[in-house]
């Protein structure tokens, strides 16, 4: 095992295509167990994930009834009735 691996810099992408983050890496992303990634970019060799953001990020808090914590799927629904 190299010093790299040992550091924890490293991960190995498992049979199910599975790949745990290092914590380091995440803490530096500024990301957290449960956020939702999306793939922004991938390439021959590269893949670039970013925290995936909805839509509604900046607009929640604006509109009546809307805070910040709603549940937007929720209230989508609510809407279509």
């Amino acid at each position: 095992m190299t010093a790299e691996v040992k550091r924890g810099r490293s991960s190995r992408l498992s049979g199910k295509n599975q790949l745990t983050i290092p914590v380091a890496a995440l803490r530096a992303a500024g990301m957290h167990s449960g956020d939702l990634l999306e793939v922004e970019s991938a390439e021959p060799g590269r893949i670039v994930l970013r925290r995936w953001k909805s839509r509604f990020d900046g607009v929640t808090g604006t509109l009546p009834g809307l805070e910040r914590d709603a549940d937007i799927e929720a209230s989508r629904d609510q809407w279509g009735t």
